[in-house]
């Protein structure tokens, strides 16, 4: 087998259980968005979500796949409208990260929303998601306590806090 080459053992609607390099097994994801929202009073929008594993609920950010044939800025945007009924009329780019990329296959476009606007479209989870503001100064506080362990999502706040740094 090649890099490239890969036997796709088990699929689900959005990821792949496959054998790569060696036989070994890694996930394959669809490629998707992050978004971290913020007020203008410096408030990250955070949503509850629950846990696939336990259906305990985490702190997260919006996002999620990419439509066929769609920019990921615009599919940054519309999961915006979709998880917290906001727009956002500043919208960066800020990275693209693969959250365990000695396992994965998996592209994740972080975005950076400012200057949000309400604006609601209709999700597609099967449940309410919940929104929990916490200001973007506090965020290794909340890391710290064990409320936030995501690791993309704590890079992108990392990203977040540098980009608005340079900004100043």
């Amino acid at each position: 087998m090649t890099q490239t080459q890969y036997e796709i053992v088990a699929t689900h609607r959005w990821l792949s259980l496959c054998k790569g390099f060696e036989g070994e097994p890694f996930i394959k994801s669809s490629s998707g968005t992050l978004v971290v929202p913020i007020t203008d009073d410096g408030d990250v929008l955070f949503i509850l979500e629950p846990r696939r594993v336990n259906g305990e609920l985490v702190l997260s950010l919006p996002g999620g796949g990419i439509n066929a044939d769609e920019d990921t800025a615009i599919s940054a945007n519309r999961e915006l409208q979709e998880e917290i009924g906001f727009y956002a009329n500043k919208l960066d780019f800020l990275a693209t990260l693969n959250p365990a990329v000695r396992v994965t296959d998996w592209e994740v476009h972080v975005y950076l929303g400012r200057d949000l606007v309400p604006s609601k479209l209709e999700g597609d989870e099967s449940y309410e998601i919940q929104v929990e503001k916490i200001p973007l100064s506090q965020f290794e506080t909340v890391i710290q306590s064990g409320r936030l362990m995501d690791s993309t999502l704590i890079a992108a706040l990392y990203l977040t806090r540098s980009f608005i740094n340079r900004a100043l």
